[in-house]
């Protein structure tokens, strides 16, 4: 429990890659990483999907267990909302990013909705360890990894046909600040 406790944004970052990693090496040929999200990995429909959604589930677990057995603070609740609501995300999946008219609506509106939650609470855990860094160059860190997630965030709505290149530099940009830079 020790190393978990330790290390818990490490090890569940690390699973998370391996998770996109495998589910990109095992993806069909329509599936382009440029144009489609990881989301999609794990979409309705999708027979691959097992992989990605393990994936998101492992990861929020991960995490989740990680911040609880340090102690849950105010300061660390987003962090854990936004743990939660990933993981989620490979329960209730996204639509199919294939020709299909057989999958649950409501349940792509809720996948929706949780990585909209998720993205949330993560850039509300970055703004709190800026404002209670004691330091200008950990100050100034924070609000850089803040910007980049907000530019991230705006280009993924924007850049319909690059979304998956967008999304794939918001999750690098939060794996980054959540090993390195995440100190509750």
């Amino acid at each position: 429990m020790d190393f978990l406790k330790g290390n818990y944004n490490s090890i569940s970052v690390t699973i998370f890659v391996l998770a996109i990693v495998i589910a990109h090496i095992f993806s069909t040929n329509n599936y382009d990483w440029t144009k489609n999200t990881i989301s999609d990995l794990g979409s309705q429909g999708y027979d691959r999907s097992l992989i990605m959604q393990v994936g998101f589930v492992v990861f929020g677990l991960t995490l989740s267990a990680g911040l609880l057995l340090k102690g849950l603070t105010w300061r660390t609740t987003p962090i854990l909302i936004y743990a939660l609501c990933v993981g989620l995300t490979g329960i209730f999946c996204t639509k199919p990013f294939f020709n299909s008219n057989n999958y649950s609506v409501s349940q792509a509106a809720v996948h929706s909705a949780l990585a909209q939650i998720a993205g949330a609470a993560f850039t509300i855990g970055i703004l709190i360890q800026l404002f209670y860094s004691a330091d200008k160059t950990g100050k100034w860190i924070h609000f850089s990894f803040f910007m980049l997630v907000a530019g991230f965030s705006a280009s993924f709505g924007l850049l319909k046909n690059y979304q998956g290149i967008a999304q794939r530099l918001l999750y690098l940009t939060s794996f980054i600040w959540l090993i390195k830079f995440y100190k509750p």
